[in-house]
């Protein structure tokens, strides 16, 4: 087990410890010391795996919902892509600069989403206190439709990105050739 922990640690990038583990660990601990809601277990690997997949969870929030929010109201806006990829192959600091952006959007997304969890625990005590529990008795279903459709959107936006970087790099061959 202690082999296989040690693959897997190698495997993970920078990137996806700070794109994913670290939110999703800082989003269980906001749960546990803001919220009161503890859902550690006493198994380590468990809890990892957890922290992964909630971080994961929160950086793809900040992908789909956040980031074309914020691009709407004009507070962001990216250079074209075709430039992106050429200013990377130029110089490398832009490719840590866009790592270290989508950090930020990943923890913006963490605090909205413990926001928005205070905001769910509000609204289902009121409905409990007037018995409308529609929300809590459908709470699995509406969790696991949410989750499809942010990971719906997700691969198509993943995919639209290696579309394009394809695109550019071909682009970039026929000029070169």
């Amino acid at each position: 087990m202690e082999e296989i922990l040690k693959q897997i640690v190698e495997k993970i990038s920078s990137y996806n410890i700070f794109n994913n583990l670290y939110p999703g660990i800082l989003f269980i601990y906001l749960l546990k010391f803001m919220f009161g809601i503890n859902i550690l277990s006493d198994n380590w690997f468990e809890n990892l795996i957890v922290f992964y997949f909630v971080g994961m969870v929160l950086s793809r929030i900040g992908s789909i919902i956040i980031e074309p929010i914020m691009k709407k109201i004009k507070v962001i806006k990216y250079a074209p892509y075709s430039d992106y990829v050429k200013a990377s192959s130029i110089e490398p600091l832009v490719d840590t600069l866009s790592e270290v952006n989508n950090i930020y959007r990943t923890l913006l997304s963490t605090f909205i989403c413990a926001f928005m969890y205070k905001v769910c625990i509000t609204i289902n005590e009121i409905c409990l206190k007037n018995e409308v529990t529609f929300l809590q008795e459908n709470k699995d279903w509406i969790l696991l439709i949410l989750l499809i459709i942010l990971f719906s959107f997700s691969y198509v936006k993943q995919t639209s990105y290696v579309r394009k970087r394809v695109e550019s790099v071909l682009k970039k061959e026929n000029i070169d050739s």
